[in-house]
């Protein structure tokens, strides 16, 4: 059974938001302790929760934020890319793509390919798409999703060992509602797609972690 800590640590462990004002000291702690037993269905006394989350270690437990994690997101380049297209097709059109590559070239530059074992997702340029989507038969189409934006994370080293990096900006996007549609990590480089309504706040607010 976990201990009271135990259980506020692991909730407020998932709430960025919380721990951001957690960390300014601009949330009322007594607030705090009474949404949580509301939400979360807590058999404690407010005075229990209170101690509790003011025993909450933010540095110690949050992997969120770290001095490597912000060192990294302050050399951070960012860069954005409008009018994207995300194609998720059955494994077998692969030998289309090939194709394609030695011979036409409709797909061109700028595509980027993952293939896992029962498909192959494609982020192209929506320029031109209608072309692009007959390389392949119907049936091995499963799903197009236009206007799709990129933004370009380059980093200053390889990230795929630091811990809280992808974590920290997937919690910053998640508290805007802004849901991530796809991601490549391509060293050094981080690629992350949103829907165009919402680049200017996923770019406003990754320009806020590299401060």
């Amino acid at each position: 059974m976990k201990s009271i800590n135990q259980e506020i640590s692991h909730i407020l462990s998932k709430h960025l938001s919380i721990q951001k004002s957690l960390r300014k000291g601009i949330v009322n702690i007594r607030a705090l302790a009474k949404y949580l037993i509301y939400e979360y269905d807590l058999k404690y006394t407010m005075d229990a929760v209170i101690s509790s989350i003011r025993r909450f270690d933010l540095d110690d437990i949050s992997l969120l934020a770290s001095r490597e994690t912000d060192h990294y997101f302050s050399k951070m380049i960012v860069s954005t890319k409008d009018n994207v297209t995300r194609i998720i097709l059955k494994d077998r059109a692969f030998k289309d793509i090939c194709a394609d590559f030695l011979g036409k070239r409709i797909l061109k530059e700028n595509c980027r390919i993952l293939k896992s074992k029962e498909t192959v997702t494609l982020i192209i340029s929506q320029t031109d798409l209608e072309a692009k989507l007959s390389l392949f038969k119907e049936s091995d189409i499963i799903e197009t999703q236009t206007n799709l934006s990129e933004i370009r994370l380059q980093f200053p080293k390889d990230i795929s060992k630091t811990k809280g990096v992808i974590s920290r900006i997937a919690s910053e996007l998640a508290v805007r509602d802004i849901n991530i549609e796809e991601i490549f990590y391509n060293i050094p480089d981080l690629l992350i797609y949103v829907k165009e309504e919402n680049l200017v706040q996923a770019h406003q607010a990754l320009r806020e972690i590299k401060k």
